[in-house]
């Protein structure tokens, strides 16, 4: 079986690898990413098995968490966990976007990245992926994402 450490772990120091060699593709990445686990993870799971909060809760590192998952979070989980995912979705998007929004979104995303650390052990590789959004706080980005993809998609002129 595959430890969820180890997974975790290798993936994250992908991504910081990607944002170290190529900060624009990394921002990039991790701006999708976001989003992508806000939709395809937080939001289809909380409407869909909203009781995996509470386990997660169960096995947060620090007592103050599992309190606020057991005795707040388990009264009605999409109350709680749809904002954190709109919350996610709007870092993405400033990742995505351009200049200080870009340098916005980044602060959003290491508060969140550290934010949910002490939920599991399997978040303890969460602050080298801070760091990464560090590193990308000292780089300009000028362009969105759809602006690069507009460019990359143009029709060639001959």
């Amino acid at each position: 079986m595959i430890n969820p450490l180890t997974v975790w772990a290798i993936f994250v120091l992908a991504v910081t690898t990607l944002c170290l060699a190529k900060p624009n593709a990394g921002r990039i990445f991790l701006g999708l990413f976001y989003v992508a686990m806000a939709i395809g993870v937080n939001i289809v799971l909380v409407l869909l098995h909203p009781q995996l909060y509470i386990e997660l809760g169960r096995n947060a590192l620090i007592p103050l968490y599992r309190a606020l998952f057991l005795q707040v979070i388990a009264l009605n989980p999409p109350l709680f966990i749809l904002p954190v995912a709109a919350c996610q979705i709007a870092i993405g998007l400033l990742i995505l976007s351009k200049r200080r929004y870009v340098k916005i979104g980044l602060v959003g995303g290491i508060i969140f990245t550290l934010a949910i650390t002490p939920l599991g052990i399997e978040e303890l590789p969460n602050p080298v992926l801070a760091l990464a959004q560090v590193f990308l706080l000292t780089k300009e980005f000028d362009t969105t994402f759809l602006e690069i993809l507009r460019f990359k998609l143009r029709p060639k002129s001959l």
